[in-house]
């Protein structure tokens, strides 16, 4: 099968080029001047279109398998592909969740049955509970080990548990000690493998709660429960374990400028570290509460403009490589609840992409910067690249043709979430997928996912190199 991609503006992080694309059984075969190329089975007239590696989202929480009345797998791929994203990443925050080789052999399996894009999985970190499996499962390519550091897990489900005085004790894992989180950066330090981790001190937010002294009635008490200081706190501890241990420490969902400050800093030291932001803390302030109000309940919590502005520098100078939507779903009953009662977490798969569009629209982020951010530099980080993130010879032919002068309307109604309840509802701006392309084949078309599921499990591979880590991740 010969596809031919034509008249397009290709975009990848270092420039823009008009040039028409050969792919041939799903691969890239040649970049070439427009007009050279023919003889072909099937062509696409990408005139006035930007060409962009196929994006990524690393950061999804699909629900499945055992949490699927809050989300499944088909839903949240095929999500991903209305939105214009290719790949996404799983995170492992499921019943079972990923801790050992024959549950990732078995999650991959069952996905490949409805996955509408391609798909790589998290392994989750249970502390000293699963040491001995993270070597296999690096081995068996998981794209990274999550640690949610300073959270207790449910000794059945390994769930999170948010409130220990939720559960009996005798139900709980608790919480790593800095002893054995020491431990698991040595352990993941000696496979080459990137451990991520959700940045919140636990006894920063347990002496922030005690300090509130009230349920959240508003959201100046959900920022005063949940600070900066928490965030900070944790990415500098991670610094100094990373520090001692050489091991790729990567900060998910950052949410403040302090804790792009930290980042920054150590990056210019030498440290293995990384970080990733999402649309709404780049999107939202808490000003936007007013309007949007619970469904902006978010861990850690949007804050405020200054935040907001850190973080563009940080996405700009190079400090944040990937941006992913932390999709996090719940059922529609849940996130109608007051601020106080409701689950933490928003969909966000398929609005990834038109966010960060309009951002571009506006001159945040120039397109080559977003070609970074949502497939080079994301695909580099997790050992995917070049077979993903990547429009050169011999890499996968996925594609994400953005028309940059089309306007959008995000409507709850035309979401494909189980339960689509978006704080984006009602949003408008400029920029939209126009062709999403897996593998040489046409998987959405404006809006629409088109075709059946036929995504793949993909691994991770050699990692970024150790010596000027920070550097090849900008």
């Amino acid at each position: 099968m010969r596809l031919l991609i034509k008249h397009g503006t290709v975009v990848n992080s270092s420039g823009r080029v008009q040039s028409d694309i050969l792919c041939v059984d799903g691969k890239i075969v040649s970049i070439e001047a427009p007009g050279s190329l023919s003889s072909v089975d099937d062509e696409i007239d990408a005139s006035g279109l930007l060409v962009f590696p196929g994006f990524i989202d690393p950061h999804v929480h699909s629900r499945d398998p055992g949490l699927t009345h809050k989300e499944d797998f088909a839903h949240s791929s095929r999500a991903a592909a209305a939105g214009g994203i290719t790949t996404l990443l799983e995170m492992p925050n499921s019943v079972p969740p990923v801790t050992d080789v024959a549950t990732l052999r078995e999650k991959a399996r069952n996905f490949e049955q409805s996955a509408f894009v391609d798909f790589g999985l998290w392994a989750l970190s249970l502390g000293s509970g699963n040491l001995q499996e993270i070597p296999s499962l690096v081995d068996e390519g998981v794209v990274g080990v999550k640690l949610f550091w300073g959270y207790a897990l449910h000794r059945v489900t390994k769930q999170l548990v948010y409130n220990l005085a939720d559960e009996p004790p005798e139900n709980l894992i608790l919480p790593p000690d800095n002893g054995v989180v020491l431990e698991l950066f040595s352990v993941i330090a000696k496979t080459g493998a990137l451990l991520a981790a959700h940045c919140e001190d636990r006894g920063v937010l347990e002496s922030a709660q005690r300090a509130l002294a009230r349920p959240l009635s508003s959201y100046e008490d959900l920022l005063a429960a949940r600070p900066d200081t928490a965030e900070a706190a944790a990415i500098a501890l991670g610094v100094e374990f990373s520090r001692a241990t050489g091991c790729r420490f990567h900060v998910v969902h950052m949410s403040s400028e302090r804790g792009a400050v930290l980042v920054r800093q150590a990056q210019k030291d030498g440290i293995a570290i990384s970080a990733e932001t999402c649309p709404q803390y780049l999107s939202l302030t808490d000003q936007d509460f007013a309007s949007i109000g619970p469904l902006m309940k978010v861990y850690p919590p949007v804050r405020g403009t200054r935040d907001q502005e850190g973080l563009w520098r940080a996405v700009g100078d190079g400090t944040i490589c990937s941006v992913g939507s932390d999709h996090a779903p719940h059922t529609a009953d849940e996130k109608r609840q007051s601020l106080a009662v409701q689950p933490a977490g928003a969909i966000g798969v398929e609005t990834l992409v038109p966010l960060m569009l309009d951002h571009m629209s506006k001159g945040r982020i120039e397109a080559e910067r977003l070609a970074w951010v949502l497939a080079e530099g994301t695909a580099r980080l997790y050992g995917l690249y070049p077979q993903k993130g990547a429009i050169l010879p011999g890499s996968d032919a996925d594609f994400t043709l953005v028309d940059p002068q089309a306007d959008f309307t995000i409507l709850n109604e035309r979401l494909h979430s189980k339960h689509s309840v978006s704080p984006w509802h009602g949003r408008s701006g400029k920029g939209r997928a126009r062709l999403g392309i897996l593998r040489g084949e046409v998987i959405m078309r404006d809006g629409s996912p088109d075709g059946p599921p036929r995504g793949q499990f993909v691994r991770s591979n050699a990692p970024p190199p150790a010596r000027g880590y920070a550097r090849s991740l900008r």
